[in-house]
C-alpha cells in the first residue's frame, strides 16, 4: 500500500507480546498437526471395523434364515444398513458369498486389518484422502466373539469412509484453532505479565536514562523478584548508579580542571617571585639562614614544576617519568621534614630504608607518590588523638623496587576499601578531596608499576608500591 509505514501500526502489534501471541498459535497448531496424523488414522480404522462388525451382523441374519436365503428386500436392507457392496465369510479352508449387491465391481485397494501397523494405517489414511473417495476397495478382518480363524471380507464404496475422514477433520480443525486461540492467550497472558511488562519498564527506563541520564527518577524500580528478570532489574539499577557517579565524578574533575587551568598562570607567576626570594635567602653567608632556604628552594621548584604539569593531570595524559637512579633513603628523609612529625604530633616516624637502596624513577614523582600516602597515614593518626608509627621501607624484588608504606593507625573503613583509588573518594574521615591515592596510583602506573592495598585493620594499614627497573619498559636510565 501506497505511504505506509510501521510507525502506524500501533506499537502492541509490533511489540514482543505480539510475536509471542502468533508464535504460541503456529506451535499450538504445529503440535496439532502431529496428534491429527494419528488420530486420523485411528479414525478410519474404526470406521472400517465399524462396518466390518455390521457386516457380520448381516451375515448371521442371513445364516438364521431358513436355507440360508433371504428376500430381495431384506438382501437390500442388510447391504444398505453394513453400508458394502459385499460381505463373504472366510472359514479354515473354506470362503463362502454371503451377501453382494449383484454389481460387477472392479477392486482398488485390498486392506487386511490384521496385519496393520500405526505406520502402516497412516500411509493408508493418506491414501484415503489423496484419492478422494473414488475408489471400490477390499477389507478383510475379524469380528468381535468370532473365532481367529473367521475372517469378514467386505467390499465396499471408499466414498463413505472419505467423507467420514473430512468431516473428523474439519472438527479436528475447528477444535485445533480454539484450543489454539485459548492456550495462545492463556500463555500470552501470563508472559506478558511476567517477561513483557516488566521488560517493557526496563527498556522506557533506558531511554529515559540515555536520554537524561543524571535525573534519578529515570533509574528502573527493583521488584521483589528472584529469577532472571530481578536480577536483570537489580543489575540494571546497580549499572546506572555507578554511571550517574561516573558522570557526576566527572562534572567535578572538569570544573577541577576548568579552575586549575583559570589559577594556573598566575600561581607560577608567584612562584616564580618566591623562587627568586628564596635564591637571595640562599645567597646569604648565614649558616643557619642557607639551612633554611636551601629546602624551601627545592620545594618551590618542585611546586613550579607541579604547576607546569597541571593541565596533563587534568587531562589524565600524565608526562612522561623523567627516570634517574638515586638512592631511596633521602627522599623519604626529604618527605619527613616537609610532614607535621614529632614530639607534638606524637607520631614516630621510622625511615627503614637501606642506604644502598637504589631505584630507577622520577624523582620529583616518587616524592609526590611517598608524600601523599605518609601525609594520609601522619592525618589519621593525628585524628585519632594517641600517636602512632608511620614506617617506611624498601627491598629489591624481581626486577624493580618495592616500597612499603605502614602507620600503626584504626585502619580503613570497609564502606571506603572499594573505590580508594579514585578520584574524590570518601577517605573514611570526611577531611580532604579525596585525590591523594588517586594521584598516588597514577604516578605509580606512569612508571609501568602499580600500587595496592596490602592490609587494613585495628593494627594499622599497609601499602605497597612495586616499581620496575627502566629497562623492564624498555626505557632508558640516566644515572643522578
Amino acid at each position: 500500500m501506497a505511504g505506509f509505514s510501521l510507525s502506524v501500526v500501533p506499537r502492541v502489534a509490533r511489540g514482543l507480546s505480539a510475536r509471542l501471541l502468533i508464535l504460541t498459535v503456529l506451535f499450538v497448531l504445529l503440535g496439532e498437526v502431529f496428534i491429527y496424523v494419528p488420530s486420523i488414522a485411528r479414525h478410519r480404522l474404526v470406521f472400517l471395523n465399524e462396518h466390518i462388525n455390521a457386516a457380520r451382523i448381516a451375515a448371521l441374519a442371513v445364516e438364521a434364515s431358513p436355507d440360508g436365503m433371504v428376500t430381495e428386500e431384506l438382501r437390500a436392507s442388510l447391504l444398505e444398513r453394513a453400508g458394502v457392496s459385499a460381505v463373504s465369510l472366510k472359514r479354515t479352508g473354506t470362503r463362502r458369498l454371503v451377501l453382494s449387491d449383484g454389481m460387477p465391481v472392479t477392486l482398488d485397494a485390498t486392506f487386511d486389518l490384521r496385519e496393520a501397523t500405526p505406520l502402516g494405517l497412516i500411509a493408508d489414511a493418506a491414501e484415503t484422502l489423496q484419492h478422494g473417495g473414488e475408489r471400490t476397495i477390499r477389507v478383510m478382518g475379524n469380528a468381535p466373539g468370532d473365532p481367529r480363524d473367521t475372517v469378514v471380507d467386505v467390499v465396499l464404496p471408499e466414498s463413505r469412509l472419505y467423507a467420514s475422514m473430512l468431516d473428523y477433520s474439519e472438527r479436528i480443525l475447528v477444535l485445533s484453532l480454539i484450543l489454539a486461540f485459548i492456550t495462545a492467550g492463556l500463555v500470552y497472558l501470563a508472559l506478558h505479565w511476567l517477561m513483557v511488562l516488566p521488560l517493557g519498564r526496563m527498556t522506557d527506563s533506558l531511554v529515559s536514562f540515555r536520554r537524561a541520564p543524571e535525573d534519578a527518577a529515570s533509574t528502573v524500580r527493583v521488584s521483589g523478584r528472584r529469577d532472571e528478570i530481578g536480577l536483570a532489574q537489580r543489575e540494571l539499577q546497580v549499572m546506572q548508579r555507578r554511571v550517574r557517579a561516573a558522570l557526576r565524578q566527572r562534572a567535578r574533575l572538569a570544573a577541577v580542571g576548568a579552575g586549575v587551568a583559570k589559577i594556573n598562570h598566575d600561581l607560577r607567576n608567584m612562584l616564580a617571585t618566591a623562587a627568586i626570594l628564596t635564591e637571595r635567602l640562599a645567597a646569604e653567608r648565614d649558616p643557619e639562614t642557607q639551612k633554611l632556604a636551601l629546602p624551601l628552594v627545592t620545594a618551590i621548584d618542585r611546586a613550579i614544576g607541579l604547576c607546569t604539569q597541571t593541565l596533563s593531570f587534568a587531562t589524565g595524559r600524565l608526562p612522561a617519568p623523567r627516570r634517574a637512579t638515586f638512592a631511596l633513603a633521602p627522599l623519604v628523609d626529604e618527605v619527613r621534614a616537609a610532614l607535621p612529625v614529632g614530639d607534638e604530633s606524637g607520631v614516630v616516624w621510622l625511615n627503614a630504608v637501606p642506604p644502598e637502596l637504589s631505584v630507577s624513577a622520577d624523582r620529583d614523582q616518587l616524592y609526590r607518590v611517598v608524600s601523599n600516602l605518609t601525609q594520609n597515614a601522619v592525618q589519621a593518626l593525628a585524628a585519632r588523638g594517641e600517636g602512632g608509627t608511620v614506617r617506611v621501607s624498601g627491598w629489591r624484588e624481581d626486577a624493580g623496587t618495592v616500597v612499603e608504606i605502614a602507620d600503626t593507625g584504626p585502619g580503613l573503613p570497609a564502606q571506603v576499601r572499594d573505590n580508594l583509588f579514585e578520584a574524590f573518594a570518601d577517605g573514611g574521615r570526611g577531611e580532604g578531596s579525596g585525590l591523594g591515592l588517586a594521584i598516588a596510583r597514577d604516578l605509580v602506573r606512569n612508571h609501568g608499576g602499580d600500587i595496592e592495598l596490602e592490609r587494613t585493620g585495628a593494627d594499622g594499614t599497609v601499602f605497597r608500591l612495586r616499581l620496575p627497573d627502566a629497562s623492564v619498559g624498555g626505557e632508558s636510565v640516566d644515572d643522578a
